[in-house]
Order: C-alpha cells, then structure tokens, then sequence
C-alpha cells in the first residue's frame, strides 16, 4: 500500500510521524508524497493557534481530493473532531494515545508482509522523552489535547539513541510536548537533568540537541550539563511575554525577575549559546506599556531570535473569555515591530559567527550544489564538501553570511 504521513506543528508531531513511517516501513508500505495517489493518507495535526486550524482543514481537503482513505490524528483532531467530521463523514479520527490504532486498521484491512527496511528522512533525528502537559496556561488548549505528561522509561530512550547512533547519526532532538516535565511521573522522580547525564553516559559520541524548555525548569544541574560538549549550544524558551502583569495573566509560572536572573545565569555559563522564545502580541488587555515592556526586555538581552504569535482565541480557555481584546490592527503592528527586531537580531547574530569554526550536520545539497546543514548553534549554512553524507557532522570555517544564511568551508 502506498501510504503518504503529513504532518503540521511541533517536533513532538515530527517525532510521532517518524515512528509511525517507520512502522510502516517495517509492515511492508511504501511512503509516497500526497502527489504520487496514496491509497492511504494520515495527517498529524496541529491546534496552537487559529492558523494552524485552518492550515490543518485544507490539508485534509487537499488529501480527500485524491481519493485516499483519510486517517485524521493529533491535536487538532482532539479538540474539534466535529469540525472535522464536517468536511467529509468517511474521515476517520485517531486519538492521540491510540495511534498505534492507525498501523493496525491498515494491516487488518490491506495484505501487509513484513519487511526490515528502515528509512529515517532527517538529518537530526527527533527522540521523544515524554508527551503532554500539566500546566493550564490560560491560552493554550494543549494540555486538553495531549493529556498529563507521560514520560518514556529511560532505558528505552537510551536504546533508541544507541540504534540511531549505530546507524551513523550524529545528532539526536529531544523533544516532546513540555520535556521539563521529564521524569516527573516516574518512581522517583528522576528529572531531565538525570536523563541527559544518562544518555552522555550510555552513549560513545552522539550529540543531544534538546527542544523547547521552559525557563523555570533550568536548574542547577541543567545548568552545569549545557557547559559539556555533547550538548548543543542552542535552547529556545518560550517566554510569551515579558510584562508581569500580562504573565500572570497568562498563568505562566514566573516573573521578569526570575527571567533576567536565569537568563543571566545561562550566559555566564555558556556565553556562545544561541537563545531563541516564542512572544504572543496582543493578548487580552495588552496595552501600549506592556507591550513596549516585552520589546524592550528582547532589545536588551541576548535573545537571537524571536518567534511571534499573534493573539488568537482557543475554544473554552481562560483568555477566551476575557474582556478587552486587542483589535487586530493593532496585533498586527505589533507583530510588525517585533519581526523587525527579530530580523535584526538574526542578523546580528549571524554577523557575530564569521570567522568561527562551526560543527555542522549535513542535511541535503542545495540546488547551486553547495551543502546545507544547521550548525551546532542551530543556523544555517551552506559550505562545500568533498562528499555529501547525510546526518554527518563537519568542521566548517564560517566566511560571510548572504541572504539569511551562513556560508563556509571546511577544513
């Protein structure tokens, strides 16, 4: 059978979407693109934002139109199955932790034979440590999606880095819905922390890119492991805002103070780190101010990029149902003002890396025949090489930066 995976929103999803393409691998099935008539269609949604709801309608009435079985799962499809219903009757619905239930409604209803091909298409795999979230952040639906966090048993985190470190790879992603939450549902309690000492200790050279993490999650332990040279010099921590009002608002479980106090402490520690956060502009009752006091903390402190949201209503939240909501030109102009920051601040940084020599994964070769891989600090670039083998790792001198990406050569 000729099965086509797609997937929208985070790397929990890609993760998820890996696993199950490797399953069908296993059982017999071809992967193919939505464009190559697949007999069967599964899409892995998202529901962040109302965005992505109605990027994830069209792409399953992209699929219907060929004629595939359609399977819907994910996000999205946890909270407005209804929704999804109304676009066609004959979509079937997945739940999140029924996914397996996808490969088996396939085997049971198509000749499947077993095979031992095994493909992954990333250059950095993605390791899922745990899925869902405990927190209710007064935006944010995700928890209703996904559930309490349910953390993966460490031993089987460390077999699957091991197999994919035997295959040659040499970065792996951690990720999942909110890995702060590693461990913290298992006897014990053992943190993020004890399994990243424990992947470095069961492991020869892999290195370990770790996902979004929340601020007040980094503690000491965490801290002193990002200084080891294993672990890639890049985090992204989703701040939202940086107005304690707006934050308490937000149920989000720290303050400015303790932003700048952490953040000063991670650049003590590891100064060469690239930090990247997620903003949401124009939540309920932001005003000009608060506003302007986000812009300003992002000015100030070495925050390399910036991801930006505007303020969009998830059914039955606690935002949902406040007053004063922002007008959208003005989430607009604020979303215009801080991407101007935010490619400034790309910018800057990219300029701070000429003349560094950079460890780079190759991921593909661009069109103008030079490679394209991200480095350990998580940027572009491209370089030359005498040979191209994907999910390796080499030095490149970084000579000048052109047209938002980096350009080197190797040693």
């Amino acid at each position: 059978m000729k099965i086509a995976v797609l997937t929208l929103g985070c790397k929990t999803n890609l993760a998820e979407s890996d696993y199950m393409k490797q399953l069908f691998l296993k059982r017999g099935h071809d992967l193919v693109k939505l464009k190559d008539s697949p007999d069967i269609c599964v899409i892995n949604t998202c529901t962040v934002t109302k965005k992505s709801d109605y990027q994830c309608r069209q792409i399953i009435r992209r699929a219907l139109k060929t004629g595939a079985r359609v399977y819907v799962t994910g996000c999205y499809s946890q909270i407005s199955e209804e929704e999804i219903k109304r676009i066609s009757p004959e979509i079937r619905i997945v739940r999140n932790d029924e996914k397996d239930y996808i490969i088996n409604v396939i085997d049971d209803n198509t000749e499947s034979k077993t095979s031992s091909k095994v493909r992954i298409d990333r250059a950095r795999p993605f390791v899922k440590i745990q899925e869902g979230c405990n927190f209710r952040c007064s935006y944010c639906v995700i928890h209703r999606a996904r559930g309490r966090s349910v953390s993966r048993q460490r031993d089987e985190i460390i077999s699957e880095i091991n197999l994919l470190e035997e295959a040659g790879y040499d970065e792996v992603v951690l990720t999942g819905t909110h890995i702060g939450l590693y461990g913290y549902d298992i006897s014990g309690r053992p943190g993020l922390s004890e399994l990243i000492e424990d992947i470095l200790q069961n492991t020869k050279r892999i290195r370990i890119r770790l996902s979004s993490l929340e601020i007040h999650e980094i503690d000491d332990r965490l801290y002193q492991l990002l200084s080891e040279k294993r672990i890639r010099p890049h985090l992204h921590i989703p701040i939202q805002s940086a107005d304690d009002r707006i934050l308490s608002l937000m149920k989000r479980p720290y303050n400015l103070n303790m932003l700048q106090s952490k953040l000063k402490v991670l650049y003590d520690i590891k100064r060469d780190i690239n930090l990247g956060t997620d903003i949401i502009v124009g939540f309920p009752t932001e005003g000009d101010s608060e506003f302007y006091n986000t812009y300003s903390f992002l000015k100030e402190n070495r925050i390399n990029y910036i991801h930006i949201f505007p303020y969009s209503d998830r059914p039955g939240t606690d935002a949902s149902k406040m007053s004063e909501k922002v007008p959208e030109p003005v989430k607009r102009q604020r979303y215009d003002i801080l991407k101007e920051l935010d490619q400034s601040k790309r910018r800057g940084y990219r300029e701070s890396q000429i003349g560094c020599a950079v460890e780079v994964v190759m991921e593909r070769m661009a069109e103008n025949g030079m490679i394209k891989g991200k480095s350990e600090n998580y940027l572009d670039v491209m370089f030359e090489a005498k040979e191209f083998q994907k999910g390796k790792t080499v030095k490149v001198k970084i000579l000048k930066q052109s047209g938002g990406v980096l350009v080197g050569s190797t040693y």
